[in-house]
């Protein structure tokens, strides 16, 4: 792992518009504050924050490093300036069992509370749990990633809300498990301007 530091070093931004990167790195997914890879030919995932967010990569490394490796979250290895490193998990996220039609079953949904439950027993304030937050990985585990916002104080209510709307709607015999991405995307727009009963 001595080589990452520098591959990290190579990758150029402009804002949160990455315009470089090392052909060492395959993209996987990125969010408000940071990109994520895979390095090649291995398990290791790098999350690397945009210019003026790398001090959450110390905050985030913190909270891994408390999480302690548990079962619920990613395997975490070590932090630098600006990134972090942890295990390649390979899953879709329940944002993508929506689209694809995978069913979230009510054990998925328990293993996330668990994951929280633990979470909270460490002191932490579980927050930002949302869908493209949460891994079904292939060998049917449940795990949370993102965890940067656990240190936060304010009462998040995303993933209470979440699970109201699979519990009233979801669950329904009726209710189809597989959604277009537009529908989606629509419904977490009316989420965030507080235009639904939830």
């Amino acid at each position: 792992m001595g080589n990452i530091k520098d591959l990290v070093g190579k990758v150029q931004f402009d804002g949160d518009r990455v315009i470089g990167v090392p052909p060492e790195f395959l993209w996987i997914g990125q969010g408000r504050s940071a990109v994520v890879y895979r390095l090649k030919g291995t398990d290791i995932a790098i999350k690397i924050f945009y210019p003026g967010y790398e001090e959450l990569a110390h905050i985030e490394g913190e909270v891994y490093e408390k999480l302690n490796n548990h079962e619920f979250f990613p395997a975490f290895y070590e932090k630098g300036e600006g990134y972090l490193t942890m295990q390649y998990v390979e899953g879709i996220t329940f944002y993508d069992c929506l689209v694809n039609g995978v069913a979230i079953t009510e054990e998925m949904v328990q293993r996330v509370d668990e994951a929280l439950e633990f979470a909270c027993r460490l002191g932490f304030n579980p927050s930002d749990t949302h869908l493209k937050n949460i891994l079904l990985t292939t060998d049917g585990e449940v795990k949370v990633i993102d965890v940067v916002r656990f240190t936060q104080e304010f009462d998040c209510p995303h993933w209470r809300d979440l699970k109201k709307a699979y519990e009233t709607f979801y669950q329904r015999r009726y209710v189809p498990k597989k959604f277009p991405r537009f529908f989606i995307e629509f419904i977490i727009r009316l989420y965030r301007k507080r235009l639904l009963p939830i």
